[in-house]
C-alpha cells in the first residue's frame, strides 16, 4: 500500500499521507489548509434577471454579477420559465423547465415543479429574487432563502387592482412562512414585514442592494467632468443643465407633483428642463404629458428601455436627480445618483433616509412649494458641494463588496 488516503469534511478531494503515523498527527486544522474551500450549488428564481427591464431585473442582475465577481468558487444556477434575450444572455447558468408541463404551464412550474429539477441538479440553497419561493423545498432538503422588495400593494391598497393583492399577498405570505431566511431590502420593508404579516422581527435579515457596475465606472473618481460625456446616440437632450427622474409612469412615482414643482420654479425665474426616463401608457401618463404641455415646461421624455451604460451617462450628465415618488422599497435611483456624483432631491418617509441619508434632499412628497425649494437648493455651490462631500461615506454602506459579502454569509448559515 502506497499510503492511507484522508477525506476532509465537505470536500471531495483526498491527500495522501505517507505513512499512519504521519496521518495521526495530522489535524483537521492541517488538512484543511491544503483542501480547496468548500463550494456551495445557489439556484435562482431567475424569471426577471432575463425578461425585466426595471426595478426586480436590475436587482437580480446587479446581484448575481457581484457574486459572479467576488465568490466565482461557487456555482449558481438561473431557472427561468423563458428568456426573451434582451437583458442577460443565455450564459452557462441558465436552467429552462426540463418538461413539457414546466415548458406549457410557467406558474405551475415555478410554484411546484421546479423543486424537483432543483434536486435533480444538486442544489443546496434556492433564493427567490422576488417575493416568491416553490413549494417542497424543505422537503427536498433544499434551504430557502427570499427577498422581500416591498409590500406596497398593503400600504397603498388603491393603486391596485383587488385580483392582484389577494394573489400577491397570498404569494407573499407563503414565501415569508415557509422560507429559511426572509431577507428585507431596507429597513422599512422590516417594519412593513412585522406589520402586515406578523413576522417577528428577529426572523428578519436586512441586506439593501448595490448599484450596477455601469454607474461606478463614470463615478467621480473616474470622469470628474460631466459635460465632456456626450449623450447616446439618437437622443436629442438639453445642452444646459437639466433634471433628471427615473421611474414608471404611475401615480406612486408622483410624476405630478414633480411638474407641478418645476412650474412654481419656472415662476420664480428657474426654469430648468426635464429628462423623464420612464414609460407608461395609463390614463395616468397621458395626462402628464398634457400637465406638462399646458404648463409650458421642458420635459424630454425617455418612453424606451434605456441600456444601463446610457442610463449612467444621463445621470452623470445631469445637475440633479429628482425622486419624487411616495413610496419605495429601496429606491435605487438615490444610490445610483450618488454614485456618480449628482445631488438627489427626493421625499421624506419610508425608506428614502435610508439609501440617501445625510447626502440628499428631503421634501413632503404632496408639497410642490417644499419639493420646489429643495429642487432649487441643489444649484447652490455651497449646498451642492457639501452633499457631494457627503456622497462617498453613504454610498460604501452598498458597496457590491458588503452586499455579496451579507448574502454569502445567508447562504452559507446553517441556521
Amino acid at each position: 500500500m502506497q499510503g492511507n488516503w484522508v477525506q476532509g469534511r465537505r470536500s471531495s478531494s483526498w491527500l495522501k499521507c505517507g505513512t499512519p503515523s504521519r496521518c495521526a498527527t495530522l489535524s483537521w486544522r492541517t488538512l484543511r489548509l491544503h483542501l480547496p474551500p468548500p463550494t456551495l450549488t445557489i439556484a435562482f428564481d431567475a424569471k426577471r434577471y432575463f425578461n425585466n427591464a426595471t426595478g426586480l431585473g436590475f436587482y437580480s442582475r446587479t446581484l448575481l454579477e457581484g457574486l459572479r465577481r467576488f465568490y466565482p468558487e461557487h456555482q449558481y444556477l438561473l431557472y427561468t420559465p423563458y428568456n426573451k434575450g434582451e437583458f442577460a444572455a443565455s450564459d452557462d447558468g441558465i436552467r429552462l423547465p426540463d418538461s413539457w408541463l414546466g415548458r406549457s404551464f410557467h406558474p405551475l412550474w415555478r410554484s411546484r415543479g421546479i423543486t424537483r429539477q432543483l434536486q435533480r441538479d444538486g442544489v443546496e440553497v434556492f433564493h427567490g429574487l422576488s417575493h416568491e419561493l416553490p413549494l417542497g423545498l424543505r422537503r427536498a432538503g433544499i434551504r430557502g432563502v427570499v427577498s422581500v422588495h416591498d409590500l406596497i400593494f398593503l400600504r397603498y391598497p388603491n393603486l391596485y387592482p383587488a385580483v392582484d393583492r389577494f394573489f400577491y399577498k397570498q404569494k407573499y405570505l407563503r414565501a415569508a412562512v415557509q422560507a429559511d431566511c426572509v431577507v428585507a431590502i431596507s429597513e422599512q420593508t422590516k417594519a412593513d414585514l412585522q406589520e402586515f404579516f406578523k413576522i417577528p422581527a428577529h426572523n428578519v435579515q436586512v441586506i439593501g442592494q448595490s448599484c450596477d457596475a455601469a454607474f461606478e465606472r463614470l463615478s467621480l473618481r473616474h470622469l470628474p467632468e460631466r459635460a465632456a460625456l456626450p449623450f447616446p446616440q439618437g437622443l436629442k437632450l438639453p445642452d444646459s443643465d437639466y433634471l433628471i427622474s427615473v421611474g414608471s409612469l404611475t401615480p406612486r412615482k408622483n410624476w405630478h407633483k414633480l411638474l407641478d414643482a418645476l412650474f412654481l420654479l419656472k415662476n420664480q425665474g428657474l426654469e430648468v428642463p426635464l429628462v423623464a426616463v420612464g414609460s407608461g401608457k395609463s390614463a395616468y401618463a397621458t395626462s402628464l404629458r398634457v400637465q406638462a404641455k399646458r404648463l409650458g415646461l421642458q420635459v424630454y421624455w425617455l418612453d424606451h428601455h434605456v441600456p444601463t451604460h446610457e442610463l449612467a451617462v444621463l445621470y452623470r450628465r445631469a445637475a440633479a436627480l429628482v425622486y419624487p415618488s411616495l413610496f419605495e422599497g429601496f429606491g435605487i435611483p438615490i444610490l445610483e445618483a450618488m454614485t456618480v456624483g449628482i445631488p438627489v432631491v427626493t421625499t421624506r418617509g419610508g425608506c428614502f433616509e435610508e439609501v440617501g441619508g445625510p447626502a440628499a434632499l428631503y421634501a413632503n412628497p404632496n408639497d410642490a412649494a417644499d419639493l420646489a425649494e429643495q429642487i432649487s437648493k441643489v444649484f447652490d455651490t455651497t449646498i451642492r458641494t457639501a452633499l457631494i462631500s457627503k456622497m462617498p461615506a453613504q454610498i460604501e454602506q452598498f458597496s457590491p463588496e458588503k452586499i455579496c459579502a451579507a448574502w454569502m454569509g445567508v447562504y452559507q448559515s446553517r441556521s
